[in-house]
């Protein structure tokens, strides 16, 4: 028998979770090589820029050169094209000079056979050589009007053989994996020797400070969990791993609830005591709530079934109706259960001791009294 006292504690929470991290990354081979080098070892602490995997750069190193003489026979063939250009305007203006002449020897021509000085073959063989100075000109000016859409389509040539070149030197780069962030390295999945492809799974490594542990937290505690996060309430938390003390604060409520079960999960984060944790690792939680005001701690053995607890008046038991709050920790360390029921007060005295035949108005004697 217990007599009980009204306080105002903290429930707490025995959850189970397992350590997740938003920033795992699965690093994957952006090119096709052959691998050389595997500095990357399970288990193992990188920082961030380390080298993780190395590639053999040959065969990228060579795609670099060609995509570098495309470039450079276009540049060439622009600047081919821009001193023809120079010559054709010159030789426009010569050829169109040349015509003003080939119309002046026409009009000779024409003017010597009216005055019966000059024969019709010469009339005509100035006009001949008219028409074919006319036909060069027109030729001539229409290569240098075609100057301005063949230079940009080399130009755009150019530009493309420029991405290309580009695109090879960061395939280059890529042959040398490296570390993202300060991580731990989980998976390594190639070994020297190795031909990769593009999107071939080379390492894995998450991010030790941004550790999460998500844990469910079952309906019932629901409302008084999303009102202390409204409240920016945030509920502190400890882990238990492996020996190891985890400090945790409840960040925030998963977007979806798990199928086939009740309740959130909620999300952990993570501040201390992480070590050597590895990702996927479950952990015991305990998650303690908001203070709540008249609540009794009670040993478990006092709770029969989830929501009743029985009460001695009068040398019988009388069946209470109780709101299980969670579990607290007392100053000795004995865990006790929170219960809670406004027909309780100060001063009640609560049956402790499970009795397999336990039931209202059953009469029971208290050793000692």
């Amino acid at each position: 028998m217990q007599e009980i006292e009204l306080q105002t504690l903290s429930p707490q929470l025995t959850l189970y979770g397992h350590v997740t991290s938003p920033r795992a990354a699965s690093l994957r081979a952006a090119v096709e090589a052959d691998v050389t080098q595997v500095p990357a070892e399970e288990g193992r602490r990188v920082e961030a820029g380390d080298t993780l995997v190395e590639l053999d750069r040959r065969e990228l190193s060579l795609l670099v050169d060609q995509r570098q003489a495309d470039l450079d026979d276009l540049q060439a063939q622009l600047r081919a094209l821009e001193r023809s250009h120079a010559r054709d305007q010159e030789a426009l203006k010569r050829e169109q000079t040349l015509l003003a002449l080939a119309r002046r020897s026409v009009e000779r021509a024409e003017d010597l056979q009216r005055r019966n000085v000059g024969s019709p073959t010469a009339v005509e063989d100035a006009q001949r050589t008219l028409e074919q100075q006319a036909l060069a000109v027109a030729n001539r000016r229409l290569a240098v009007e075609d100057f301005e859409a063949q230079r940009e389509q080399i130009k755009a040539r150019a530009r493309r053989a420029e991405s290309l070149l580009e695109q090879a030197r960061l395939d280059l780069e890529r042959s040398r994996l490296t570390a993202p962030f300060d991580a731990r390295i989980s998976q390594v999945q190639v070994a020297p020797g190795d031909r990769v492809r593009v999107g071939d799974a080379l390492v894995a490594l998450y991010d030790l400070e941004a550790l999460e542990v998500r844990a469910r937290i079952p309906a019932t505690y629901m409302p008084r969990v999303r009102a202390a996060l409204e409240a920016h309430d945030a509920p502190q938390a400890m882990g238990q791993v492996d020996g190891l003390e985890v400090s945790l604060t409840l960040a925030r409520l998963a977007g979806e609830s798990p199928a086939g079960g009740a309740g959130v999960e909620g999300i952990f984060r993570v501040h201390s005591g992480a070590g050597e944790i590895p990702l996927g690792r479950f952990m015991t939680v305990r998650l303690s709530l908001p203070a709540q005001t008249d609540v009794i701690a009670l040993p478990f053995e006092a709770l029969y079934g989830l929501e009743r607890i029985y009460r001695l008046e009068e040398d019988r038991m009388r069946r209470i109706g109780v709101e299980r709050i969670g579990e607290w920790t007392d100053a000795s360390g004995h865990e006790r259960v929170l219960v809670a029921s406004p027909e309780l007060s100060t001063g009640d005295r609560i049956i402790v001791t499970r009795l397999p035949n336990a039931m209202d108005g059953l009469r029971v004697s208290v050793e000692g009294e």
